[in-house]
């Protein structure tokens, strides 16, 4: 693995930030000219992702204990196989590629890891990079897109705030639409392949429900199994993979009740509970200390899975330049004072 240059470990070089950017030069007016969705569209799929997972999810629990179906193997393993498959695109595709351009890939993994957070159900992907490179240049100050200090810091208005950072920023109009966020993702208008995949984004995110109802219905034979493969692989590992994991970081890693192992500007901190299921990303202290580097987990004991599939990918010579801080590079910032260390 390379090690990563100083000035990257040192907050913040956004990729492709272009501060002269404008909804006028010719990378914006792409986008907006062929936006794959509106105002009204943008709305409608807050609802949806908001409201229709925890829904599904106790209706499947509903119609198991009245008797029309028991939760089984299959169902349980269509939800893992397909919440493993879409983390490992927002993971190691949408965040650690794209966001922050911390190793290199070949077309074929990069338009793979695009298509694979598509049916993440959180957004395409331009649009998902804009957000974290914005968030990594304003966290948890004015202007960090879901942030849960928006409204102070007394008890009343840290719940508003956690409201606001778990799910309520995907209805304000700023998060909603693109505009003023073009100028953080202009390498992502250049690269034709990542912008396809971004347009495309309805269909892959279709394909996230239609994979496992095709797999329910063939292994069980009916149409009851395409209905629970759809109904398990995709709304409910959508609740699972989005309220329960991925949209906790931005509160959890982000309220200093885990562990901080590095100075920061920001109050991240590293949760090893959420660990596991969003493949490392909650080593949050870890990352926004250094933000380009493509590990998370820098102690044996952090379990770091998008690290191992990115090892897995460069042995096989699919990814290179993975980028590393260094034993100097992490001893500058780390916090050696016990009484500067929040445990959960």
């Amino acid at each position: 693995m390379k090690s990563i240059r100083e000035p990257d470990a040192l907050e913040l070089d956004i990729p492709g930030e272009d501060p002269g950017a404008s909804a006028e030069n010719r990378a914006a007016t792409k986008f907006e000219t062929r936006a794959p969705a509106s105002r009204t569209v943008d709305l409608t799929f807050a609802v949806i992702v908001t409201f229709f997972p925890p829904i599904a999810f106790a209706g499947a629990l509903y119609l198991h204990f009245q008797g029309w179906y028991r939760i089984g193997f299959i169902d349980i393993a269509l939800m893992l196989m397909m919440w493993f498959l879409s983390v490992t695109g927002i993971e190691v595709g949408y965040h650690r590629l794209f966001s922050h351009c911390s190793y290199k890939a070949h077309p074929a993994v990069r338009r793979t890891l695009a298509a694979l957070g598509s049916m993440g159900f959180q957004g395409p992907v331009i649009w998902w990079a804009s957000i974290h490179r914005k968030h990594h240049r304003t966290s948890d100050k004015p202007g960090d897109p879901h942030s849960m200090y928006l409204f102070g810091t007394g008890p009343w208005a840290l719940f508003r705030g956690f409201i606001h950072s778990h799910v309520g920023w995907i209805w304000t109009g700023s998060s909603i639409r693109f505009r003023g966020l073009e100028r953080y993702v202009s390498d992502l208008y250049r690269d034709e392949d990542i912008f396809r995949v971004h347009m495309h984004y309805f269909r892959w995110l279709a394909a996230g429900f239609i994979v496992p109802a095709i797999i329910g219905g063939v292994v069980r034979g009916s149409w009851q199994g395409a209905f629970l493969g759809f109904l398990w692989g995709g709304f409910v590992r959508v609740f699972f993979m989005n309220h329960l994991t991925y949209w906790c970081t931005n509160t959890v890693t982000h309220s200093r009740l885990g562990r901080r192992a590095y100075h920061t500007s920001d109050r991240s901190s590293n949760s090893l509970l959420l660990a596991i299921p969003t493949l490392g990303q909650t080593f949050h202290n870890n990352h926004h200390a250094f933000p380009s580097s493509a590990i998370m987990g820098h102690e044996w004991w952090q379990i770091d899975v998008g690290t191992w599939i990115l090892r897995a990918l460069e042995r096989l010579g699919w990814v290179w330049d993975v980028r590393v801080p260094d034993e100097r590079m992490m001893a500058k910032k780390r916090i050696v004072e016990r009484n500067e260390e929040h445990r959960t």
